[in-house]
């Protein structure tokens, strides 16, 4: 299980920096890994429907009443990231920090940012490779050790969505009107 510092040390030290023990050290490293760490990680996580990081949740509405078209305004959540869907299935728009929609109760399934001791060991290594390239210049000065490690990163991105997808089974088709007419 690791923290945020240690994700960042290990990227660190796949450049051939020293380990960090946190963001305010100081060190060109440090430095580096509290200005890009939070973005990256975020962006990471909104590349794909990660499936350890969809959740669930019945969405609080407010009190007030947005302007214009929508009826109902919700609080997303603190954690949120990027929606996947909304139950019962309706139109919508998010607005700020806030869902707006015409349905009187909201369920929401959204990526959200899991803490990183939740991570899974694919993903991690991926984020590992993405700070790696991405703090590659700013540490050693040199490009093409960015672009070797964003050349990993690229690879194991596929691995771990590869591994991901297996957290949700596949549906087989039912029925298949182009096959049925052949008949």
């Amino acid at each position: 299980m690791s923290n945020d510092i240690e994700i960042c040390s290990n990227a660190l030290l796949l450049l051939g920096h020293d380990t960090i023990s946190s963001f305010t050290e100081g060190t060109t490293g440090s430095k580096v890994a509290a200005n890009l760490y939070p973005l990256t990680y975020r962006s990471l996580l909104s590349s794909h429907r990660w499936r350890f990081a969809v959740g669930k949740m019945t969405l609080s509405r407010l009190v007030d009443v947005p302007l214009n078209e929508w009826t109902y305004a919700y609080q997303l959540p603190a954690d949120y990231i990027n929606a996947i869907k909304v139950y019962p299935a309706s139109d919508y728009e998010i607005y700020e920090d806030k869902l707006y929609s015409n349905m009187n109760t909201v369920d929401l399934d959204y990526i959200f940012e899991p803490e990183e001791s939740k991570l899974p060991p694919y993903f991690e290594e991926a984020l590992e490779l993405r700070l790696a390239s991405k703090f590659a210049f700013p540490v050693t000065s040199n490009k093409s050790t960015g672009d070797l490690y964003n050349t990993m990163f690229e690879m194991q991105l596929r691995k771990a969505k590869f591994l991901d997808s297996q957290a949700r089974p596949q549906v087989a088709l039912q029925e298949s009107p182009f096959i049925d007419v052949r008949g």
